[in-house]
């Protein structure tokens, strides 16, 4: 599965105006939460997919789900438009994939804001979500996270 999204790109070490935690990983169940995944993006990574253009970062997996995860600075920000845009080499349409949003309220769990099940393989696509309110996403440090993911068989 190949990501782009729309970050600004920060040397930010904690949660900050511009701080982004952007993770991914393969694993054989969804994390419940939203600890950092097992592979940190570089910095070339995030710079990859700050530009909407034909680069991506890629993530395998065999019979596991591959996981991108990002983590964005709200601050005083109340409602956001997430947009993920990339591809994948197993077609959506064998395999779905989702965009979630961590809901920190009652108890926390990832909400599906966007998916597809439509599209071929190796094939751009976006995927969005509107949330009006960001009162139950935010943590204790006004972040927000995200992730994109799909079982490959």
């Amino acid at each position: 599965m190949s990501p782009s999204v729309s970050p600004s790109l920060s040397a930010s070490p904690s949660p900050s105006p511009g701080y982004q935690g952007y993770t991914r990983g393969d694993y054989a169940d969804l994390p419940a939460d939203d600890t950092d995944l097992e592979t940190a993006y570089t910095e070339g990574d995030i710079t990859t997919v700050a530009t909407n253009d034909e680069e991506r970062v890629t993530q395998s997996a065999s019979g596991q789900y591959a996981i991108h995860q990002y983590k964005e600075y709200a601050g005083a920000e109340t409602k956001c438009i997430i947009e993920w845009e990339g591809q994948s080499s197993t077609a959506p349409s064998a395999a779905t994939i989702y965009l979630q949003v961590y809901n920190r309220s009652g108890t926390p769990e990832w909400e599906t804001l966007d998916s597809n099940n439509t599209e071929s393989a190796d094939t751009d696509f976006s995927l969005t979500g509107d949330i009006a309110d960001l009162t139950n996403y935010k943590d204790g440090n006004t972040v927000v996270s995200f992730r994109v993911y799909q079982f490959i068989a």
